[in-house]
């Protein structure tokens, strides 16, 4: 992607002030990308309303979808990200590429410790990772 196109797409997430944070992740972002690769991001919303977080969530699906002329747009919501390996994985190989703020540091510490006790737990009970 374009540093152009990315310019846009940050102001986009400004444009919602309750986008505190977005990342640009997955194989498009670390310049993997196969013919069939979507363009994933992930945010995170201020709030607790998840009928607020999935309204966002569509309007930026749209919005980004229009400006990149592909349906192939993923928005992940980190608040209601259920998985604490995907989370991790936003945060560690994504590219953080709008913050309001300074929340990442309130934010990112709240997901490692998640991860690392999820991690924990599955070597403490020899389970495999699903």
């Amino acid at each position: 992607m374009t540093a152009y196109k990315l310019r846009q797409i940050r102001n986009i997430f400004k444009s919602y002030p309750k986008i505190k944070l977005a990342y640009f992740f997955g194989s498009r972002a670390n310049g993997k990308a196969g013919p069939l690769s979507d363009y994933d991001f992930a945010v995170f919303i201020d709030g607790k309303d998840k009928k607020i977080f999935f309204d966002i969530r569509f309007s930026l699906m749209d919005k980004i979808s229009r400006l990149l002329k592909t349906d192939n747009v993923d928005i992940v919501v980190l608040n209601l990200a259920e998985s604490p390996e995907l989370k991790y994985n936003i945060i560690k190989e994504g590219k953080l590429i709008y913050e309001k703020e300074l929340f990442r540091v309130i934010v990112e510490p709240k997901i490692l410790n998640e991860y690392f006790d999820f991690n924990f737990m599955l070597k403490k009970y020899n389970l495999t990772k699903v």
